[in-house]
């Protein structure tokens, strides 16, 4: 543990460095810090010993090492600071009509990009905690049909597929019904498990030729295994990450899984400092904020930077945009929820 003095000299340093990107210098450090130049430049020399500064070759300043910065995002971080622009900026770019739940989380990982110059992630519920609530398959014509799920009771997700050349229409209808009494009401996790399982011997009741129509439940029910997830300002990540890092945004699923892996117990927001993602071992700054989904559960933001980045702001504009992104969500799943009893008398109304 270091003293207070060296606390709020390494707290200045790091603020300093984060704005300027130029070492920090005694002088510059005693128009804040009550102390004289030489007791200044003692406790930086103390503080670089302890690892948390490094001295720059091309001058006498101290730049905050990795342990510096994670010493400082660990004991001094603000979570509480808003700045007024940002937030008139955030709010602004939130003012257009949302169709879909996906606009809305598209466009959070986009605002909080432009926003801080880094990468952004948001991801929906985990999928295998959401559950299947509604099914309807729509035939277009004899070779081709559409299959309607509905997730939480709130989410739709559509699969078109090509009609077994074995099926007749009444095939079509049983497999509707046996997915209502097998599947309906289960999580994306049950479901996964239930087709490896009893799927398989069900369907042996009702079909003759069971191949095709069990690779057609895999087909029609793999989109659910997914995650949904929204990367925006990954060709940022080349200004601070490796090549490597670059090129593992462009594997979703792993990102996803990566990303779930770091959320530490039920802690609403996170920062740290990694040693990278998957196989990559470039630090790396990392900001996660779970945030809520309206009758559904949690989705999680994530804000992708470098080591030495301005975590005040950056961990004031995630949250920031979470926030006004709740409000959002809320404000849908509002009037989609109050059109359901108008829908609800449709026969079409997949439930």
């Amino acid at each position: 543990m270091i003293t207070q003095r060296q606390n709020d000299i390494l707290n200045l340093i790091v603020e300093l460095f984060t704005q300027t990107r130029e070492p920090v210098g005694s002088k510059t450090l005693q128009q804040t810090i009550d102390s004289s130049s030489a007791t200044i430049r003692n406790e930086m020399a103390r503080l670089e010993k302890l690892g948390l500064l490094e001295k720059a070759h091309t001058s006498s300043g101290r730049k905050p090492s990795v342990a510096g910065f994670k010493y400082f995002v660990q004991h001094s971080l603000a979570l509480d600071s808003i700045d007024e622009q940002d937030a008139y900026q955030v709010i602004k770019a939130f003012d257009f009509q949302a169709f879909k739940l996906d606009d809305l989380l598209q466009k959070a990982s986009q605002i909080l990009s432009d926003l801080t110059g880094y990468t952004a992630l948001v991801l929906d519920v985990e999928s295998k905690e959401q559950r299947l609530t509604g099914f309807k398959i729509v035939q277009h014509s004899s070779h081709d049909a559409l299959a309607i799920m509905v997730l939480d009771d709130s989410k739709p997700v559509t699969v078109e597929f090509a009609v077994p050349k074995n099926f007749l229409s009444k095939d079509l209808q049983i497999l509707e019904d046996l997915i209502a009494e097998r599947l309906l009401g289960k999580s994306v996790l049950d479901i996964h498990y239930k087709l490896r399982t009893e799927i398989p011997q069900v369907v042996q009741k009702y079909f003759v030729t069971t191949d095709n129509v069990l690779d057609l439940f895999d087909y029609v029910f793999s989109k659910l295994f997914n995650e949904t997830i929204f990367i925006a300002g990954k060709v940022k990540s080349l200004t601070y990450g490796s090549l490597s890092t670059y090129q593992f945004l462009d594997n979703p699923q792993e990102v996803a899984l990566a990303l779930r892996q770091q959320i530490k117990n039920e802690d609403l927001l996170t920062v740290d400092i990694i040693e990278g993602l998957g196989s990559d071992m470039t630090q790396l700054g990392l900001i996660n904020q779970q945030f809520l989904i309206p009758y559904r559960g949690f989705g999680l933001m994530t804000l992708m930077g470098p080591v030495e980045m301005d975590y005040r702001r950056a961990v004031s504009l995630t949250s920031l945009v979470s926030k006004v992104l709740v409000a959002k969500l809320t404000d849908y799943y509002r009037y989609v929820n109050s059109n359901h009893y108008e829908v609800e008398r449709g026969d079409d109304y997949v439930r």
